[in-house]
């Protein structure tokens, strides 16, 4: 018993001893004066340089890249988010072209809601105009008045009554512009979804209608020739 047990000890520590032979890993890179430098474990003239691992038998078994310098990982992460930005805006344009296809039957409904829109800001911008003018009539009286006290102090409650009504002038016409532009940009969101639609679904503009009692224009027959004689 005990001779065996001795051999399968010496042949256990065998198949270990080439376990660990061929498990051994050498790593090589070329230093800064482009000579080889190798070891059993990661070279620290390797640090910072492309190194490669060898199996026992010489022969390549992986490649590491050289760390990343500072300006490489910037430029590489401004390229990771740009890829990233451009994957959003195609799920986001996906996403809008698939709900302008399921919200609209048609061309015609994309006007009717573009008009809807604008018959809601036009009112707004009717009314901060209304306002305005207002304001600026307000401003003609205020400024005759005005003219009377070049020569004199003028009253407090006449300086309060200016300065509000500047005030009131700079806000109604700010809302103006803002009402301006928001239809401005209405009509163009809209116009880019009618387009967008087309081509998505190659539905046109249906034709006018032709008013009620009245009949297709059609070109006149020619009139026949008159017969020789």
């Amino acid at each position: 018993m005990r001779l065996i047990s001795a051999s399968l000890f010496t042949a256990m520590l065998l198949l270990s001893t080439l376990a660990s032979a061929q498990q051994a890993r050498i790593f090589c890179c070329d230093d800064a004066r482009g000579r080889k430098v190798c070891g059993d474990f990661v070279p620290p003239e390797c640090a910072d340089r492309a190194y490669e691992e060898r199996d026992s038998s010489g022969r390549v078994a992986k490649n590491y890249e050289a760390p990343l310098t500072a300006e490489q990982k910037s430029r590489r992460a401004a390229e990771l988010a740009k890829v990233d930005a451009e994957k959003r805006k195609a799920a986001d344009d996906r996403r809008k072209s698939l709900a302008l296809v399921s919200n609209y039957a048609n061309v015609a409904e994309i006007d009717k809601a573009r008009d809807r829109s604008l018959a809601e800001l036009e009112k707004n911008l009717k009314q901060a105009q209304t306002r305005l003018d207002e304001a600026t009539a307000k401003k003609k009286k205020l400024d005759a008045e005005k003219e009377f006290y070049k020569k004199k102090p003028m009253p407090d409650q006449l300086k309060t009554l200016v300065r509000d009504n500047e005030s009131e002038l700079r806000s109604q016409q700010a809302a103006v512009n803002d009402r301006t532009k928001e239809m401005d940009e209405v009509r163009a969101r809209f116009a880019d979804e009618k387009k967008r639609y087309i081509e998505l679904t190659g539905k046109q503009a249906a034709e006018p209608a032709a008013a009620p009692g009245t009949t297709p224009a059609t070109t006149p027959a020619p009139s026949p020739a008159p017969a020789k004689k």
